[in-house]
């Protein structure tokens, strides 16, 4: 490699390196790999370091950015340059960029990648260019022999322009792409230190392979989006089949085609690295097209909160058990009336035609309501989802009032004389909690059933604003209200208008077979009228377990309750004390556990009236009238 030019504050080199003359201030002799300035053509400024031998941890300090002791961690982006093309390159400029920056901006994370004005570096530089406050800290790495630095007019040779939106620059001592490699992967595990790193691949090629393979090496999650080409989709291609699900059991009855086929072995990846990285990698394929929702997969990874965690692990694995739950009960309860309905109709036949097998089927049919009501019974379906939900909403509480007291005492904690050292921290208080949580739930009849761990996506996707949440960052007042206070608003607005519609519905089929059976009476067939009073009863019945009236009253007051303590909040002056922020969570969260802690009593004091009902009438199927009341009042839709 040819030795660098001399820097001054405004040089030309004699040498074949095609500088093109840029303004460069800050050190006399760079030999010694000291720092300088650089200035583009369009006034940006950065900070380059030529990498003389020493460690990583000593260029990122003479960069001035020592290394994330904080535990806000790095992002590396890898993929392709000048290959990255056509719809490829769209995907890669509809996601990347936007996911970057939003997860550098929650975590403080910095963010590598190779520093020039092609490809995924360019996406990244542009997304800092737009908002440079979301990504203060963007460091290109590249060999010293390859680049050069833009002013406006095109690099001499095969060289590639830096670009000018970086805010550091480190060159590796090569003339040849590749050998920045092992500096880039060493930069960035220097910078995370005990925080954590992350990569974000798109499209790439060989080199790209290679920083993929470096990071699995290292255990580093690898977030490669879907549909960009290269090796990513290379990537894809032959991890999908090895993570697909396959029938556990039977599949022995289905024909052969309708089998579901063998992944491939890995031993059938020709090339080393790929299968390397196909076979032991952490692999997250993102295939979507909110940048949001990849920005909330890397913000996951980056933070080091694993009581925060674990909560969000509780509360998924409680939520996803209360609405297997909850369907399983709706639909036994569901299918009791139903029956009720088909063994009026059959006995109505029966009567009229006098069908020996018919009357088989009619002496059936309640036995086979009885079974359902025993099953339930058994079971205890609706009592287990009812203290399941409650657990559920009682963890997301908790998380919440953890993440705004983690907000509202991060200034104390920075001040050693004004930090609390009465009360324990937020996360020591979230851990008692989940361990009141659980002791409570394991002497209900939640304990008396499979309990099996969630192993979905975390956190669980959550309603309207919360969307695009981490789910780990400290929550202050804006983000709370617009996370919390707005996503439960939001909640119960749309309950209320699907609820309404429902309502209206079974009233209306329950009206016009009312009508029916006035119709039948006036044309003298009195004996189907049976038919439809059984009809119009179970509809009746059925929106008596949902409650519709009682619900749609208590979501309006909930609402109206919490979109009160906002407009309490913005009435405040523009510098509010931080007290007003606590107590506008304590009320906040008293608003809803009061709501919900009335519903569970409510469900478990139906669901014993129901149990107590239907073991008295277990002989025979009827519709019955019992009433689940409203429902809670915010849980989560994935």
């Amino acid at each position: 490699m040819p030795p660098p030019p001399a820097l001054v504050a405004r040089y030309c080199t004699a040498t074949a390196l095609p500088w093109d003359d840029p303004v460069v201030t800050g050190v006399a002799n760079p030999d010694r790999g000291e720092p300088a300035e650089i200035i583009f053509s369009d006034g940006n400024r950065a900070v380059l370091v030529e990498d003389r031998g020493a460690d990583p941890g000593q260029l990122l300090a003479a960069l001035g950015l020592g290394s994330g002791a904080s535990g806000s961690g790095a992002i590396l982006v890898c993929g392709g340059a000048d290959t990255l093309t056509g719809a490829s390159l769209a995907r890669a400029r509809e996601v990347l960029g936007p996911a970057v920056s939003a997860a550098a901006q929650v975590t403080g994370a910095a963010v590598f990648d190779g520093g020039t004005a092609s490809g995924v570096m360019a996406i990244t530089g542009a997304a800092r260019g737009r908002r440079p406050w979301t990504m203060p800290v963007l460091v290109g790495v590249a060999p010293a022999g390859r680049v050069s630095i833009d002013t406006g007019s095109h690099p001499g040779g095969d060289r590639v322009s830096l670009q000018e939106n970086h805010s550091h620059f480190v060159l590796a001592d090569s003339s040849e792409w590749g050998g920045e490699t092992g500096l880039l992967i060493g930069l960035s595990a220097a910078y995370a230190a005990d925080g954590r790193a992350v990569v974000v691949l798109a499209g790439g090629g060989p080199l790209a392979k290679a920083e993929a393979l470096e990071s699995v090496r290292r255990g580093w999650p690898v977030f490669v989006i879907k549909d960009t080409g290269g090796v990513a989709d290379e990537i894809l291609r032959w991890r999908d089949p090895q993570r697909t699900p396959r029938w556990p059991a039977a599949v022995w009855l289905r024909l052969e085609k309708f089998r579901h086929p063998k992944p491939p072995a890995l031993s059938s990846i020709q090339d080393p690295d790929l299968r390397e990285i196909v076979g032991e990698g952490d692999i997250r394929p993102f295939d979507g097209s909110e940048p949001g929702q990849l920005a909330r997969q890397l913000a996951w990874e980056l933070q080091d909160e694993p009581v925060v965690k674990e909560a969000w692990r509780q509360f998924a694995t409680y939520d996803y058990l209360a609405a297997r739950l909850r369907k399983a009960f709706t639909r036994i309860q569901g299918s009791i009336l139903l029956l009720g309905v088909i063994a009026t109709l059959l006995a109505l036949i029966q009567a009229k035609v006098g069908n020996q097998v018919l009357h088989w089927v009619v002496v059936t049919v309640p036995i086979l309501g009885a079974v359902l009501v025993a099953v339930a019974g058994r079971r205890a379906v609706g009592q287990r989802w009812v203290m399941l939900r409650a657990a559920a909403e009682a963890i997301k509480a908790e998380i919440y009032r953890c993440r705004t007291l983690a907000a509202y005492r991060a200034p104390q904690a920075a001040d050693p004389q004004a930090a609390d050292t009465e009360h324990p921290s937020p996360q020591q208080e979230l851990a008692a909690q989940l361990d009141h949580i659980e002791a409570r739930l394991m002497h209900t009849d939640a304990s008396s059933g499979p309990l099996t761990p969630y192993h979905g996506p975390l956190p669980p996707e959550m309603y309207g604003a919360g969307r695009d949440d981490d789910g780990l960052s400290p929550l202050d007042a804006e983000r709370y209200l617009r996370i919390r206070v707005g996503d439960q608003i939001n909640y119960y607005h749309g309950r209320i208008a699907s609820l309404s519609r429902r309502r209206n519905a079974f009233q209306l089929i329950a009206i016009t077979a009312g009508a029916a059976g006035a119709i039948l009476a006036a044309a003298n067939l009195e004996v189907w009228i049976g038919l439809t009073s059984a009809a119009s009863a179970a509809l009746l019945a059925y929106l008596g377990y949902l409650q519709v009236d009682n619900t749609i009253v208590t979501y309006n007051q909930a609402a109206a309750n919490l979109a009160g303590l906002e407009r309490g909040w913005r009435a405040l002056p523009p510098t509010k004390d931080p007290a007003a922020f606590e107590d506008l969570v304590k009320r906040s969260e008293v608003v809803l556990t009061a709501e919900f802690s009335g519903w569970v009593q409510q469900m478990s004091d139906t669901m014993q009236a129901l149990k107590l009902k239907q073991a008295d009438t277990a002989s025979r199927v009827e519709p019955t009238t019992a009433a689940e009341p409203s429902e809670p009042t915010s849980e989560s839709q994935p």
